[in-house]
């Protein structure tokens, strides 16, 4: 008995091929991460030893600057969203999500550099223009830029692989970036002290020089597709925004993404802005906190080479939830022996494999959510899924640099002193270790939520198994 099989005409092939980027594309889009991320990573941890160690404006102040903090993220998680909207309403020559990303490039890094080059006016004084200045950075520029750059990665790349490939190379060029500002106490001591506003000076022109070296080329080099925009617009109709955005609100899976984001950087960048406090005050050394931002990224290194082979072998999902448990048994060893040099590097080693894996796979979850959307509901949400990876970001590190800064200005440290309380000790050893712990554990349920590439495999087999039914009735 013969089969009657349905022949897809060339119009349905093109639409079924995967679209994949090239190397030289995801090369320069690294490039252009380590741009963003760099200034992005050194003002979430350096603000604070800036203002506790340079500026030194007093506990009142200090803790005035972390409410500013705080509230500029919030305010910055909404801007991810509305960034989200203007991309998607954006038509351009050159793309979509791509003018965005090269109109913030110049902006940021301007106001990014005058955020550290205060210390000449008086102390209220400092912390208002910082506190101008960092709202600017956050929520209007490096919103723009990330939220853009986040959204051009589903405009070069449809496969799902490929862009698993993409944010690995990604993470590859963060640690670059996560390289250098874990030298920068080393840096900024070399140049004349952390208590001198030359330093500060210097180290962020160079901090500048280096974004701008990585995000030129990439606004150059990465080019959205048309192939891809045009798929899109098949689909795309008018009153598809508000249709997206009710989508995405209503799938739980936005929700996991934005608290899986929030959860990661409130991690991130809460033990990296107390660190610092950590290496002097606990272990005894403030060299100990260069060491421990630098020596792991070889396992980290080792991490990223082994995600592709781990992806493709056994799944995304399984890769995350192994890669998570690496950190938290880090933070693990790390609570356990907080005093010990020996216990703590050990703890960041094993740390390091999984927290590069962990950021790399984490920037593939936008690109899932608007699959798992478009065979749902049939409308596209690139841009407002990428606002998920950005409004995360920001609730997260917010807090982080925000609870850091409370914690220092409310446990009597004193960068002069000599010894430490037992108030500063413990407050280190909680955000640096204990904390961790327990948000590691909250990480890793979630990600054993993550079901959405496996619900998404379904409706794609049922949307082809309908349209083979449809097709033979009508035969």
């Amino acid at each position: 008995m013969s089969e009657l099989i349905r022949e897809p005409n060339k119009k349905e092939e093109a639409k079924n091929i995967k679209i994949k980027s090239t190397s030289s594309e995801k090369l320069f889009y690294g490039l252009g991460n380590m741009g963003g991320y760099i200034l992005w990573a050194f003002i979430g941890t350096y603000v604070t030893i800036y203002v506790t160690d340079c500026l030194q404006p007093g506990d009142q102040l200090i803790s005035v600057l972390a409410t500013v903090i705080l509230a500029c993220r919030i305010f910055d998680g909404l801007s991810d969203i509305l960034m989200g909207i203007v991309i998607e309403k954006t038509n351009s020559p050159i793309g979509k999500a791509r003018l965005w990303y090269g109109i913030s490039i110049i902006p940021m890094t301007v106001v990014f550099f005058f955020v550290f080059f205060v210390s000449g006016l008086d102390k209220n004084s400092a912390i208002v223009v910082i506190s101008i200045l960092y709202f600017l950075f956050t929520v209007i520029f490096y919103t723009m830029n990330n939220v853009a750059f986040n959204a051009m990665l589903p405009r070069i790349s449809d496969d799902q692989y490929d862009q698993s490939n993409a944010c690995t190379i990604n993470s590859v060029f963060t640690s670059v970036g996560s390289l250098v500002s874990a030298f920068a106490v080393t840096i900024l001591n070399a140049l004349g002290g952390i208590s001198q506003q030359q330093s500060w000076t210097l180290f962020a022109l160079i901090l500048v020089s280096i974004s701008l070296a990585g995000q030129i080329p990439c606004f150059f080099k990465v080019k959205e597709k048309k192939e891809i925009q045009a798929k899109s617009n098949e689909k795309r109709e008018k009153g598809d925004l508000k249709k997206g955005l009710k989508s995405l609100l209503k799938t739980p899976y936005f929700y996991i993404a934005v608290s899986m984001f929030a959860i990661n950087y409130f991690i991130s960048l809460s033990v990296t802005s107390i660190g610092k406090y950590y290496a002097e005050c606990v272990l005894g050394n403030v060299n100990y906190f260069s060491w421990f931002g630098s020596i792991p990224m070889i396992t980290m290194a080792l991490g990223l080479l082994l995600t592709p082979l781990l992806v493709k072998k056994i799944s995304k999902k399984t890769t995350l939830i192994a890669a998570i448990s690496c950190v938290l048994l880090g933070n693990i060893i790390g609570s356990c022996f907080p005093y010990s040099f020996p216990a703590a590097f050990t703890g960041v080693m094993i740390k390091g494999l999984g927290s590069a894996v962990v950021m790399s796979q984490l920037f593939t979850l936008a690109p899932d959510i608007v699959r798992y959307i478009d065979l749902k509901d049939g409308v596209r949400v690139e841009d407002l899924a990428a606002s998920a990876n950005s409004f995360g970001c920001k609730i997260g590190s917010g807090f982080g640099s925000a609870v850091v800064l409370w914690a220092i200005a409310g446990c009597g440290y004193a960068p002069e002193s000599s010894s430490w309380s037992n108030s500063v000790i413990y407050t280190c050893i909680t955000l640096y270790w204990w904390v961790p712990v327990v948000l590691s554990e909250v990480l890793l349920l979630l990600a054993c939520l993550w079901n959405v590439n496996k619900k998404s495999n379904l409706l794609e087999k049922a949307k082809k198994e309908k349209e083979v039914s449809s097709d033979l009735g009508n035969k």
